[in-house]
């Protein structure tokens, strides 16, 4: 069920939210969610608009203005295992298409599947998740 946003500095090109939408997306499927379970948005925000800490709480260097919050919507109950799966594949894919892994901030929240609707007015089912 990811529902995945993004909030990033405006400027970014379609292009490049492209490369980072497909990254996301193939992090999910690697953590065994479903192909086709795709949802995303994308927020761009000016600069004076998204103030971010350059080092908390502890790197090494500052972000940069490509910094990347990701905000991940799961189903609750997901296993802490499969968030830490899900990030380290993230950050990963993000990385291999040219993130800095320092600008990478990833939060998960939680919502109860009764909670929410994929559309047609049903709740949401079940996702069958692959190990």
């Amino acid at each position: 069920m990811p529902l995945f946003t993004v909030t990033m500095r405006s400027g970014r090109t379609a292009e490049e939210k492209d490369v980072i939408s497909a990254a996301i997306h193939d992090a999910s499927v690697s953590a065994g969610y479903p192909a086709d379970d795709y949802f995303q948005r994308f927020i761009s925000l000016e600069e004076v608009d998204l103030r971010v800490s350059p080092l908390y709480p502890d790197l090494q260097k500052p972000r940069s203005e490509h910094v990347l919050m990701i905000e991940a919507l799961l189903s609750s109950g997901t296993q802490e295992e499969r968030k830490r799966l899900l990030l380290s594949a993230i950050v990963t894919r993000l990385q291999a298409a040219g993130t800095d892994p320092n600008d990478v901030m990833v939060f998960f929240g939680e919502i109860d599947r009764a909670s929410s609707s994929f559309g047609g007015g049903r709740p949401a089912l079940p996702v069958d998740l692959r190990p």
